[in-house]
């Protein structure tokens, strides 16, 4: 997404770093088995804001919280594994 840009009588097309953070954050939630329209509810769920007005300010926190746990789960290596008692 660009945001154009006035600049002595001409436009230019300036990317919008918020888009572009948006864009990077559903690309990166992909490896982790979310697909973009998952990613985005989620960040909707966590925020309370719907994703397309989501600044670095917003995501970041959600990463984090993602990352915690990516790792707790990483930590778990048989906890998917049913019991057989």
């Amino acid at each position: 997404m660009a945001t154009l840009v006035s600049v002595q009588n001409s436009r230019i097309a300036t990317p919008d770093p918020d888009a572009l953070y948006r864009e990077d954050f559903l690309r990166a939630l992909v490896p982790v088995g979310l697909d973009a329209p998952e990613a985005a509810a989620l960040v909707e769920a966590v925020t309370g804001r719907e994703f397309p007005t989501c600044s670095a300010v917003e995501l970041v926190p959600v990463l984090e919280q993602l990352l915690v746990l990516v790792q707790l789960r990483s930590k778990q290596p048989h906890a998917r594994q049913t019991c057989h008692a």
